[in-house]
């Protein structure tokens, strides 16, 4: 694998040279209230905040296609689009996926939801919370009718709970019934570090990896790639699968920060960052905006990381479990509000590359 590990370097380059990223970094909040609906945060699991409180996806919509039961909430980015438009001046993708972990590459295993606001809407001021607001507008007796018998995560009944003076820990070890509520966290996305320029005397963390590991294995009197002779070489390198290729990318891209766990570019042209060759999708494989016709555009990818900070149960046969969770979504955000079916979450598609 050495001459795997001399490629990285390129491959950062390569792939940093065409578009901006932004990495989403999980921590624990340092109060759940944070992350309720109002603050419009990106998080991951605990209960979803939804953006419109009162016309939720349908309850068929939130069923697993394979197993019949209710998805489980993973997490959401609050994303309005790049360009200013006036329909979604707050935008948030919510993904859901199946409680069979083992089969979420199948079709309707994993859903996503996008939802989004004008500044003037129903549910919240104009302008950003203040500290003292700690929770959201309460919503109309009406409304809490509408929504608490259909919504699986009883979040306005949480929220009404809060505003009693429940604490989130005494909420929280009274979960919903059908679902199962994943560790919450507070997602934190910041644009990717560009790192080393072309021409720099810098040189990345893989590149100093590699030379370490190379120093090491000399050390021990076994040959280094510059010790190789060139056949060799050229043999090493024509040994390598694509698949051993496409991981090489992968791990470089990420080498370079450890600790993302999800990937964000809505740029034209933008791909995932996939660990494998296999079972990717073709353009056919990924249908348009149902609303506007429009094709569909790549918006962010979920990266296997994120299990290790969900605390999950290592011994769970069902337990989640992917390579890559890609999110493809409408490039113009057309707006569908509240549709035929009273909902304001409008689906978009999602693949699954399993490990």
């Amino acid at each position: 694998m050495i001459f795997l590990a001399h490629q990285q370097a390129g491959y950062v380059r390569n792939y940093r040279q065409c578009y901006q990223w932004n990495l989403g970094f999980v921590q624990i909040p340092a109060d759940s209230a944070s992350l309720l609906r109002h603050q419009f945060r990106s998080k991951v699991g605990g209960r979803p905040a939804w953006l419109d409180p009162v016309h939720l996806p349908a309850p068929e919509h939130l069923i697993c296609n394979k197993t019949g039961k209710p998805l489980n909430f993973l997490l959401q980015v609050y994303a309005p689009p790049p360009q200013e438009s006036p329909e979604a001046f707050h935008r948030v993708i919510f993904l859901f996926i199946s409680q069979q972990g083992s089969q979420l590459a199948l079709p309707g295993a994993a859903k996503a939801f996008r939802c989004q606001l004008p500044r003037s809407n129903p549910y919240y001021s104009p302008e950003p919370p203040t500290p003292k607001q700690r929770l959201p507008p309460a919503l109309q007796a009406g409304q809490v009718a509408q929504v608490a018998s259909i919504d699986p995560w009883q979040v306005v009944q949480h929220e009404a709970a809060l505003a009693a003076g429940e604490t989130a820990a005494t909420l929280s070890a009274d979960p919903p019934t059908g679902v199962q509520l994943y560790k919450e966290l507070e997602m934190l996305v910041e644009p990717e570090s560009q790192g080393s320029t072309a021409g720099s005397d810098q040189e990345s963390h893989v590149q100093q990896l590699v030379r370490d590991y190379e120093g090491m294995r000399g050390a021990e009197g076994e040959l280094t790639e510059q010790d190789m002779p060139s056949e060799l070489l050229a043999e090493v390198e024509a040994n390598q699968t694509e698949d051993d290729r496409q991981f090489a990318h992968f791990a470089a891209v990420v080498a370079e920060a450890p600790g993302q766990c999800l990937r964000y570019c809505f740029d034209e042209g933008a791909a995932p960052l996939w660990p494998s060759c296999k079972h990717l999708p073709t353009p056919e494989d990924i249908p348009p905006c149902p609303h506007c016709g429009t094709p569909r555009r790549f918006e962010f990818q979920v990266l296997p990381q994120l299990l290790h900070h969900m605390d999950l149960d290592a011994e769970d046969p069902e337990g989640p479990d992917w390579g890559c969770i890609a999110v493809y979504s409408c490039p113009k955000s057309c707006s569908n509000f509240v549709s035929t079916d009273k909902s304001a979450y409008t689906e978009e598609f999602v693949w699954v590359q399993m490990p």
